[in-house]
């Protein structure tokens, strides 16, 4: 009976004790030290963490930190380690990095079939940048916070929105914006495959809200070159231009940028796109009592179309082994639509388009060996609607889509390769 009680005291007393060893510790970081950068700034690593010096931190800020820098394009992996610093209480936090090369690419390729070819896949979950169906490129680092990039980028505008187009671009990016963690980058465009196209500015920059909050504001500019038009056996010159601005709320946990394998993110998109066209002619007054004068002669059409949408996305992953995960998505947009132009006019109002996503992913490596990239298989299934085409954005029609595609994750870029259904 006296043992029974010492048991019973022991445990009761041992619980404070252990609920008291499972509150988060905390750790004051006095110095932030960034080991094997070769290429990229030692300085943007640290800003892009959103951990300063002098601070104190708790464990999950340390692990949203290090899931923050695995998220970024230019690094592969990091891992973190603590070590003793200058007194009792003080650490020094020590950041292994392992870095891509200066030359990049993200290239998704994935033809989907169908049983209507005017229903257009929907591409949602696009490799890279957000809008991007394709990128190209090198990146140096220049100085202590800037980057400097070059690349062949194809956009993706899911065409009911803006028109698609291919470009060179030139760009810098600046991060921690006045010490803030803020970054901007400025990039330069010139579309390819349209004749005297000039040059068009694009502006992004990202504020940071919290460890895993981030708004990202934009100003896309597009100016595409001079074509040709084709109106009632006549020919007119056609000059075409868009705008898109936009913002983004984030909220996003997850452990890689592309291939993410847990966490959620969460993201609010509005955006407002104008679009024009305008097609005209020249002609020379034949008189020969005068010498020979262009006017402008023939104004055959202007149209003009505005869209705003808020896009909404939802998707969290879960690990269910080493190797295997699991994902699940919900997407929604709202939007209007509005074209005019001096023959035609048309406006849609509160467009709603959704749909459900679910995803399966295997590596084919194991933990130790993705420090140096990954190699996944994937299933992705979409249920929901979507517009056909961008000339018929008015109209909708219900969409399932079912694809597997094997990804590659290198230090080069990456890849994934792959096919669909649609129906």
């Amino acid at each position: 009976m006296t043992r029974t009680l010492l048991v019973t005291l022991a445990v009761l007393l041992a619980a404070p004790l252990a609920a008291q060893d499972a509150l988060p510790t905390r750790f004051f970081i006095e110095r932030i030290e960034v080991r094997d950068a070769k290429r990229v700034s030692k300085d943007v690593v640290i800003a892009e963490s959103r951990l300063r010096e002098g601070q104190e931190y708790s464990e999950a800020d340390l692990r949203d930190a290090s899931a923050r820098l695995s998220r970024l394009p230019f690094l592969l992996s990091v891992d973190f380690a603590l070590e003793k610093g200058s007194e009792r209480g003080r650490y020094r936090l020590v950041v292994s990095i392992n870095e891509t090369t200066p030359f990049f690419y993200a290239l998704d390729i994935r033809p989907m079939l169908g049983n209507n070819d005017d229903i257009e896949p929907d591409y949602s979950d696009r490799i890279g940048v957000a809008d991007n169906s394709g990128t190209i490129g090198f990146r140096w680092f220049i100085g202590r916070r800037g980057a400097l990039h070059t690349a062949l980028v194809t956009s993706d505008y899911d065409r009911n929105f803006a028109r698609d187009y291919a470009a060179l671009v030139i760009g810098y990016t600046q991060y921690d914006l006045f010490n803030t963690r803020a970054f901007a980058t400025l990039n330069l465009k010139h579309v390819i495959a349209e004749g005297g196209a000039t040059l068009s500015p694009q502006l992004v920059v990202g504020i940071p809200l919290s460890a895993n909050q981030t708004l990202t504001l934009e100003l896309d500019e597009t100016r595409f070159g001079d074509d040709t038009a084709n109106i009632f056996g006549q020919a007119f010159d056609t000059q075409r231009g868009q705008r898109v601005v936009g913002a983004t709320w984030s909220y996003n946990t997850t452990n890689r940028p592309f291939l993410p394998t847990r966490g959620t993110l969460l993201s609010v998109r509005p955006r407002l796109s104008w679009s024009d066209a305008a097609t005209y002619a020249f002609v020379v007054d034949g008189n020969p009592d005068s010498p020979p004068v262009e006017w402008f002669s023939v104004h055959a059409d202007t149209v003009h179309t505005e869209a705003r949408e808020v896009s909404i996305n939802a998707a969290r992953h879960w690990e269910l082994s080493e190797r295997s995960s699991v994902s699940g998505g919900v997407q929604a947009r709202l939007g209007h639509y509005r074209l005019d132009s001096e023959i035609l006019g048309l406006s849609v109002d509160h467009t709603l388009r959704g749909a459900v996503t679910a995803g399966y992913s295997y590596s084919l490596w194991d933990a130790e060996r993705t420090k140096s990239g990954d190699s996944r298989l994937e299933l992705n299934l979409r249920v929901g609607n979507r517009s056909t085409s961008y000339d018929d954005f008015f109209y909708r029609a219900e969409q399932q889509q079912l694809s597997a595609s094997w990804v590659r994750r290198s230090s080069w870029g990456t890849l994934r390769l792959g096919a669909g259904y649609a129906w």
